[in-house]
């Protein structure tokens, strides 16, 4: 399986895509990942969206605290099986605090906020994570490192 940066959908015909699985950096998400790629996929497209299986704890889903100095971004973490059904304990510093969160839930994260990895202390019941971006392709991975103020 592929690195999410060498990952290459299949483009049947003008918007249909066969989404390729993907091996997560995450050693805790064993099962295969898949995304959109946004113009990669479609020229044009400017939706880029990644699924991922979690059914183990992890100490960081994504990089270093940080901000996307040109595009906003949505996190997603609901069950697997029913969508409501919530049995995980997740930490996540958004915007200069961190918080505790026990239900289904989404984050926006307008420009210019910062945010840090997800961090999944216990799993009772497996999970979806969803990221969710939209940007032209020249802003789709653009980041900056910051440092959080009240760690």
């Amino acid at each position: 399986m592929v690195s999410l940066g060498k990952l290459e959908n299949i483009r049947h015909e003008s918007n249909l895509i066969q989404l390729m699985p993907w091996k997560s950096m995450h050693e805790s998400i064993t099962m295969p990942m898949i995304t959109a790629l946004g113009e990669r996929d479609i020229p044009g497209n400017r939706l880029s969206i990644g699924f991922a299986y979690i059914d183990k704890p992890e100490e960081k889903i994504g990089i270093e605290t940080h901000i996307h100095p040109n595009r906003d971004q949505w996190i997603f973490l609901f069950g697997a099986k029913n969508f409501v059904e919530f049995d995980a304990d997740v930490e996540f510093y958004l915007d200069g605090e961190f918080r505790k969160i026990d239900y289904a839930f989404y984050a926006y994260i307008p420009a210019g906020m910062s945010h840090e990895p997800l961090k999944i202390t216990r799993v009772g019941k497996p999970l979806i994570f969803i990221d969710a971006r939209v940007a032209p392709e020249s802003g789709d991975t653009e980041w900056e490192m910051v440092k959080p103020e009240n760690v």
